[in-house]
């Protein structure tokens, strides 16, 4: 995940090094591309949009990949995501899939890791989830700046801190110094019971061995799902600086809303909200109003799919295919059906969307959606001899 992606990667270059490889960051297409074209690296680490821009761009080769380590694919909004890297990636290749959802993604790991076993504290013999903990929210790169928040919260001149890498342990310890506080790193089993800090998320064992009372553990974005799971009740630990910036943000909301207001009334939203008036208060109306905004600015993509908004595209066309789901057809099939066995170029295709008894494909160029259609039209698929057309959408309705 994006906000993730400057932390894997410190990692990713700890655990490298330590093996006499190398690994590089790929944060924009790029950077990637740069590393990939110099053979600079044995290890990219980036997200999934970059890498699926860098396969489009030719710049990474799949049929080179000995592995490919995917992490977190619960908080992909689509599957469809995955299909660039995943369709035509070697069967050979080794595919690892790094989640804190086994169960939420066992459609992702059997179409595109078919029988993988699961290892790891979330497999079939996960410990019992820690009763209760004390959470911080914590950007990735804030971290370090929250071991002495929580030391000067909690007001400790001794503090244990675990990290899942054994080479942060210095620099944290340094960091602590800065607050008058003697820092114990931990990379081990084991925790105690006295003051700890957990930078990294941990596996559950060591927070039933912690005790919840002066224990702390940073929560970065993306580790909810994860977190969750190994703590039952989770108690929110504000931290001053936190809540300063939470404060900075609603100050700037509440400015953006009064401008508002000076601008005059909007009619088409008086007309909208005025209905609801006569059913809650000005209050309730205002504070849910405020809820969905804050929500569509922080998940554009599903606000919008929630609302019924419909995002406005470049007028293409659609292939309507006669094979769908009762065949078993899945994405990666059709994927390569289009791209390996009829030579249409990955960057032309746009969405696909397998019903029941048949298949859409959009293409961003009507020519493009016509040479497929006349591609497909007649090919043997599946033991079964496919129609194509250019797809019209509903007919016209009749009246009565």
């Amino acid at each position: 995940p994006d906000a993730a992606l400057g932390a894997w990667s410190h990692g990713a270059a700890a655990a490298t090094r330590a093996h006499g490889r190398v690994s590089g960051l790929g944060a924009t297409p790029a950077r990637g591309a740069h590393h990939l074209a110099a053979h600079r690296v044995d290890l990219l680490v980036t997200t999934l949009p970059v890498a699926a821009e860098l396969v489009r761009r030719s710049a990474l080769q799949l049929d080179q990949l000995s592995a490919l380590i995917l992490v977190w694919p619960e908080l992909e909004l689509s599957d469809e995501s995955f299909v660039p890297l995943f369709a035509d990636l070697p069967k050979e290749t080794q595919r690892i899939l790094i989640t804190a959802d086994p169960a939420g993604i066992a459609a992702v790991a059997e179409r595109y890791a078919w029988r993988a076993p699961v290892v790891g504290p979330l497999g079939t013999d996960a410990p019992e989830p820690a009763p209760r903990f004390r959470t911080v929210a914590i950007s990735w790169d804030g971290r370090e700046a929250a071991l002495g928040a929580v030391a000067d919260l909690a007001d400790l001149d001794d503090l244990s801190v675990w990290t899942a890498d054994e080479q942060a342990g210095a620099a944290l310890a340094t960091r602590l110094a800065g607050h008058g506080v003697v820092a114990h790193p931990i990379t081990g089993p084991t925790v105690g019971t006295g003051p700890v800090v957990f930078f990294d998320p941990p596996p559950p064992e060591l927070l039933t061995q912690a005790n919840p009372d002066t224990g702390y553990l940073l929560a970065p974005p993306g580790t909810e799902p994860y977190l969750a799971r190994m703590v039952q009740r989770q108690t929110p630990v504000a931290l001053p600086n936190v809540a300063e910036l939470a404060g900075h943000a609603m100050t700037a909301d509440r400015a953006a809303i009064r401008a508002r207001i000076e601008q005059g009334p909007d009619r088409g939203a008086f007309a909208t909200v005025a209905p609801l008036l006569d059913q809650w208060t000005a209050t309730d109306v205002a504070v849910a109003i405020q809820s969905l905004w804050l929500e569509a600015r922080s998940r554009p993509r599903a606000a919008a799919r929630a609302t019924g908004v419909v995002e406005r595209r470049p007028q293409g066309a659609k292939v309507w295919t006669s094979i769908g789901r009762k065949e078993g057809l899945t994405i990666g099939e059709w994927m390569g059906l289009l791209t390996l066995d009829l030579g249409i170029r990955r960057e032309n295709l746009g969405k696909v969307d397998i019903k029941e008894t048949f298949t859409l494909t959009e293409f961003p160029n009507p020519a493009h959606a016509r040479e497929a259609a006349e591609k497909l039209a007649g090919h043997t698929f599946k033991n079964r001899r496919l129609t194509a057309r250019i797809d019209r959408g509903p007919g016209p309705k009749r009246s009565a």
